[in-house]
Parts: C-alpha cells; structure tokens; sequence
C-alpha cells in the first residue's frame, strides 16, 4: 500500500490563480473529464481523485496520467489517507466523474462535511435490486425485481409471476448497458445467468449478485438533473434535459435520442416522477441521469438512476445548441449552490444524439468517417472516430464507436441525416477485420 495518498503533478501555466473554492473530480473518467475545464472557468480550482490502478476497472486501466489538473490524489483504499490529503488542498466539494466514482464521492464528501449525498445510502444508487425496492417503500411504480446470487431463487421468482412472459436480467452495477439481457421462460432465464454470474462487469462489479427484473414494454426516455439541498436541508431538484430514447427494435442497442421540451405534456409528467424518485433514492446534491419507461396504463417506471453525469456526453455540441450542458449545470449548482435558471436560455432547435452501431470488429474507413462528420446537421461527437481507427462490435453504449450530436431548425433534416448514418453503416463506414 502507498506511504501517500498524494502525487503533485506540474501545473499547467496559468496567468492568474482562480479564485474561489476547490473541487474534487472522482475518476474523472467518461463525461466526468469535462469538468475541469467548466470549474476553472467559474473560478475555481479542480483537482482529481483516482483510484489506484488495481482498484479501476479493465475499461478504465490503462488510461492516461491526468497531467492537466493541478493536484492528483491517488486513492490507495484509505479513506482517512485520502480524505486528509483533500482537506490539505482546502477542497470545498466533491463530484463523481463517471459511476465508478460515486460511492467514494459520497463516502468523501461525508468525510470533508461538505455537500454530498449519504454514505449509508450509496446502494440505493448503484444497486439496481435496491434502487426498485426503495421506490416500492416509496409508493412509487418501478420495476418488479428480484436481487439474488442463486439461479433458483430467480427461476422460482420467476414462475411467481403468472403475468409475466419476457424479463431482463442485468447485474446490479454496472452501466451502458452493460450485461443487460431479454430472456423469457426458464431456458433462457439459465442461459443468461450462466453468461452473467459472477463475470467481472465493466464498472468493475463482481456480478455476485444478479437483478432479475420484468421486461418494460413503452416509450424510453432519458431525464438529467440536478441537485442541491437547500440552508434548511431540503432537496430541490432541478430537471435539466428531457430526451426521447430510441432503441434498435428488439434490443438494448442506442438508436437516437431526441431532447424534448420540457413544457411539452409529457416531459412535465416524467419531471414529476423523476423528482419524486430521487427523493427516493436519497439524491440530494449533484447530477443524476435517469432512464424512464413510460408504460401504456401504468405510467412511467424507473429503469434506472446513476448519481452522475450522463455518459457518452458531448458537452461543447449541447452549448453550442441549447445554451447549457449537463456538465455545465451541475457546475453551476456547486459553485452557487443554486439550481441554474434554464426557461431562457435553451434555444427551440431540434437536437438529436445518434449512436454508432458497428455489426462486427474493424476499422473505420476514413472517407466515410470525413463524410460523417461533414454532414449539415452534425455539431459534435464523443468517441474517438478516427480514420482507419480498430472498431468493436456493438453490444451496448460502451462498444458504440462513437455518439454524434445532431442540430437543426427543421426537425427533418435531423432524420435525414440520421438515415444517411445508418445507410452509411451498412455500405462502407466499417471494414472488417481483427480487433
């Protein structure tokens, strides 16, 4: 074990030392690296929080040393260690980069006695068996769902429900995602299970213990938020982004997403909910991205919540077209300690996010990619995208190649592109070959 839990890095050149308090980025991973720039921006300084190589999972092992941030605190297991070496920096708060960070924020956080939600509930923000099982004691609509580390709990679970044929079975903490897997009947409930029981999942979970639930049938939405307890202790919970979540037919595959106005009928019903479930689940500070089913007769139901930006997130496109960002706004709330004023600031532009699907490993080829993102809608990307850059099979966002962000005036351009995406897919952006 490490001697320190604290690396300097050398500072970037600066003309002026921001002023202002300093944050904490945990595993500033994913959408979580955006937020140093947006701190610095505010005036305020950023430093990083890493987890020891060996406690990252595979996805993340590897990555580059962040030599941008000022200070890197690299956490060894000792929370006392790490809490220490933040408070010699005179960090004023904490925030989870990417959901691996989440519970080490809040246990952080509570260590600092600065804004964060309860260590002692983290599991009803990462274990999705905990997650329904907390809206049940809320009286609010989620999921049926049983967590268990034994196939024949869940078969016997299972056959309890006379109503229902098609489940999901996913593991309890992972995301993109990541594992998830229809399967209806006994057969195919087994064959799962033996895919998924106790193989290390991309968050690094040990898929001990698996989440049987039942297969949701509606229209899918994605809801962001935002939020920050009040001088009394209140929670005030801001709704962000509304989108429209489009999946390839019969699969967990990202299509489109589509944002929505939020004074629009339904995505006043989703906000409602969505406060309420966060309440729920005991998100009291910071942003949070929730995925929402909203089921014909029943109303909307919880897939998911992460208390963490989204993922696969381009911020630069979003301010470009809307004003704001995700990022933006959970940075605003940290450093005002207010939920950022959102009615005037979002132009009426169609937006649209469009997922890459790749059908088998390869490279790009490079003018199709040039062609890609060339096209009159597209604003931005996340996801590398590099000429005769190696490829994956897409099996779920995290396998994606990349996500582009579309904007127009005119909502049918936006489909216009998006079928010249998927035609460009099947006619030449991918070439086979080896990983």
């Amino acid at each position: 074990m490490n001697t320190s839990s604290l690396t300097v890095t050398s500072p970037p050149p600066a003309s002026a030392v921001p002023s202002g308090g300093v944050v904490a980025v945990v595993a500033p991973f994913s959408s979580g690296k955006h937020y140093r720039d947006e701190i610095i921006h505010r005036g305020w300084k950023c430093v990083a929080v890493i987890p020891d190589e060996d406690m990252l999972p595979p996805l993340y092992r590897g990555s580059p040393a962040p030599t941008e941030y000022r200070q890197v605190v690299t956490h060894d297991g000792s929370l006392d260690m790490t809490a220490q070496a933040l408070r010699a920096l005179q960090v004023t708060a904490v925030v989870a980069g990417t959901e691996i960070g989440v519970a080490l924020t809040e246990q952080l956080a509570h260590r600092l006695n600065v804004p964060g939600n309860d260590p002692r509930t983290s599991h009803l923000r990462r274990d999705k068996g905990a997650m329904a099982a907390a809206l049940a004691r809320a009286g609010l609509d989620g999921p049926r769902s049983l967590s268990t580390d034994r196939l024949q709990d869940a078969l016997s679970w299972a056959q309890s429900l006379p109503d229902v044929t098609d489940f999901v079975l996913k593991p309890a903490d992972s995301a993109g995602s990541d594992g998830v897997i229809f399967c209806s009947g006994p057969e195919e409930i087994s064959t799962a299970w033996m895919r998924l029981h106790q193989v290390p999942n991309a968050m690094g979970g040990g898929n001990d213990h698996l989440v049987l639930q039942e297969r949701l049938r509606g229209s899918q939405y994605v809801v962001n938020s935002v939020s920050v307890t009040d001088l009394r202790g209140a929670a005030r919970h801001t709704i962000t982004e509304c989108w429209a979540d489009r999946r390839t037919p019969g699969t967990h595959l990202y299509d489109r997403l589509d944002l929505l106005n939020r004074n629009r009928l339904v995505p006043r019903v989703l906000t409602d909910y969505t406060v309420r479930v966060l309440d729920a689940l005991g998100v009291a500070n910071g942003p949070a991205h929730s995925e929402v089913m909203y089921v014909p007769g029943r109303g909307p139901v919880l897939i998911e919540t992460g208390a963490r930006p989204e993922g696969f997130y381009d911020p630069h496109s979003m301010r470009e077209v809307t004003g704001s960002d995700h990022i933006r706004d959970a940075v605003h709330a940290v450093v005002t300690g207010k939920p950022r004023r959102l009615a005037a600031d979002r132009p009426r532009a169609a937006v649209s996010k469009i997922s890459l699907i790749a059908p088998y490993d390869g490279v790009l080829d490079p003018v199709f990619v040039h062609r890609l993102l060339n096209l009159p809608t597209v604003r931005g990307h996340v996801g590398a995208l590099e000429p005769g850059g190696r490829i994956q099979r897409t099996v779920d966002l995290l396998t994606s190649p990349g996500r582009l962000t579309l904007a127009a005036e005119d909502p049918r351009e936006i489909d216009h592109d998006h079928a010249v995406i998927r035609a460009m897919e099947n006619s030449g952006l991918y070439r086979s070959g080896p990983r």
